[in-house]
Parts: structure tokens; C-alpha cells; sequence
């Protein structure tokens, strides 16, 4: 039995009363479950309030073959429901959760990569101050992500310092390292190239 956290960033029904949903752990990268009942309320709501941009403590048989295990414990243990009150914070994060879906392997672990996702949630709701901007977001789950996963070719300088600060800060919830937003533009499209080039999809 394996016990993990979870994100979820993928749901949808999965016969009868279940949800199969997908999402990224810290332990497990990409890991997808079918959540029984996740539809339907039972008397003690047991597994109700499965939903996107949830984050869950959740348990499961890792004994069978597969990319694809059923639940069998879910703890909600933390929201980011506000992004639903501005359409544009909600795409953001449906990027993010597409981004991460689609390039994260299953059962590889990520714990930088989770935290990062766990800070840009908490910015596009609006629990911290100053606020990420939209690209200042993208720029931090992209730079993480590569970051993490080996992608990123070696700076220099002050050039790696403020690669490593960024880092940091998206991995910790902290304060971003300062430039004009003309910089984390580039920032973004150079990432881009590096997704590009590395065969990943955006």
C-alpha cells in the first residue's frame, strides 16, 4: 500500500458513481486513480468533494501492474476554489495541469515540481501578496519542471543565480527575484525553446 499526496488536475466519470481522476504527487509524478463513489455522497461522505485543484492525502494498492490503481483512502487536505472567481487565473492553472499531464512520467517522483504547483495555485487565488503575475506563473512551473528533470542547460553567473533564486522561490512560496516583466517575457520564450527542443509539449 502506497500513501501520497496528490493534486488533482484531471477528472472525469468512470462508470457508475466513480471518478477517474489524474493529477501529480510528489512521490509518484503523474498518477492517476479511480476513486469509487467519488459522484455520490454517502452518509458519512465518504470520498465526496473530489474535484480539480484539490490536493488530497490518498492511499492505494501499488501491487498490481499498471499505471492505473483505485483509491483506497481520500483525505481533502487542502483547496484552491477561488480560481474559479477569475476565468483567466482558472485557464492558467488548465495549462498547468495540461503542461504537467502531459510531460511527467508516471511513478517518477517531483516534489519540487508539486511545491512549485502548490505556490502558483496559491498566487493565481490570491492568498499571497504581491501577486505572480500570469507569465510570472508559467515561467516558475516551467522553470522547475526542467530544472528538476535535468532539461536545463548549465548558466552562468548571475544568469544561473536568478535561475536558482527563481527556483527557490517557486519551490518554497517565496519572493520572486526581481527584473522588468520585458525579462520574464524572454524568460518565457526561452523555456519554450528548451520544451521545443527537449520533445515536450506545451
Amino acid at each position: 500500500m502506497t500513501s501520497t499526496q496528490i493534486i488533482i488536475l484531471d477528472k472525469r466519470p468512470y462508470k457508475e458513481s466513480a471518478l477517474l481522476v489524474s493529477g501529480i504527487s510528489p512521490d509518484c509524478g503523474k498518477l492517476s486513480l479511480v476513486i469509487d463513489r467519488a459522484q455520490s455522497i454517502n452518509s458519512k461522505g465518504e470520498f465526496s468533494g473530489v474535484d480539480l485543484f484539490r490536493e488530497f492525502d490518498v492511499s492505494f494498492n501499488d501491487e498490481v501492474n499498471g499505471t492505473l490503481f483505485t483509491a483506497r483512502s481520500v483525505e481533502l487536505t487542502g483547496v484552491f476554489d477561488a480560481l474559479s472567481d477569475n476565468l483567466r487565473h482558472f485557464k492558467m492553472a488548465g495549462k498547468i495541469g495540461h503542461f504537467l499531464l502531459k510531460n511527467m512520467a508516471d511513478g517518477v517522483p517531483v516534489p519540487f515540481t508539486y511545491d512549485a504547483v502548490r505556490s502558483v495555485l496559491s498566487h493565481l487565488c490570491g492568498d499571497i501578496a504581491p501577486e505572480w503575475t500570469l507569465e510570472q506563473c508559467a515561467v516558475v512551473i516551467k522553470m522547475v519542471f526542467l530544472y528538476e528533470n535535468g532539461m536545463l542547460p548549465e548558466q552562468q553567473g548571475r544568469q544561473q543565480e536568478f535561475i536558482e533564486a527563481l527556483v527557490s522561490a517557486g519551490v518554497e512560496c517565496g519572493e520572486l527575484p526581481q527584473a522588468p516583466n520585458e525579462y520574464y517575457a524572454s524568460l518565457n520564450n526561452w523555456l519554450n525553446s528548451i520544451i521545443t527542443y527537449n520533445h515536450l509539449e506545451r
